[in-house]
């Protein structure tokens, strides 16, 4: 009778152990420890391609780092949001996950979280921008500011 009680007190802490286990891996991902929450306008996404021509021919970008413009050249197919002073490079599956609105009279940005694979600089320009290159995109709201008419 000992014998039968020991076992059934192994067994329960094995299940306890694996339910302690099954918790600890489900609940505790590690997301890389470099999850943010960017925000960036509904208008997009736009081809990497685009917006380097853009850079490239454009006053406004006047003195950019070559290095990072080839960095985003060597990105091939992927998407483009702008935000207020970032470019937020995805591929097109995270891209999918923002609402894309191009209107007028208002601004709409979309606020996500993300992991963020590497950051660089436009460089020391009048008009500095990060660009980031993100994934693992999740969509958490929209911000909507109306213009008086």
């Amino acid at each position: 009778m000992a014998n039968k009680g020991f076992i059934l007190l192994i067994v329960v802490l094995v299940v306890i152990l694996a339910l302690v286990g099954i918790y600890s891996v489900t609940e505790f991902q590690d997301t890389g420890g470099n999850l943010t929450r960017l925000e960036v306008s509904s208008e997009g996404p736009f081809k990497v391609s685009e917006i380097v021509e853009d850079i490239e021919n454009s006053s406004y970008y006047e003195g950019y780092d070559n290095d990072t413009l080839n960095w985003m050249k060597s990105l091939g197919d992927m998407y483009v949001f702008n935000g207020l002073q970032s470019f937020v490079i995805m591929d097109s599956d995270d891209a999918g996950k923002l609402p894309s609105e191009f209107v007028t009279d208002v601004a709409i940005t979309n606020i996500f979280n993300c992991e963020v694979v590497e950051k660089r600089s436009l460089g020391n320009i009048e008009h500095p921008k990060d660009v980031y290159l993100v994934e693992n995109v999740e969509y958490l709201e929209q911000n909507i500011t109306y213009y008086p008419v």
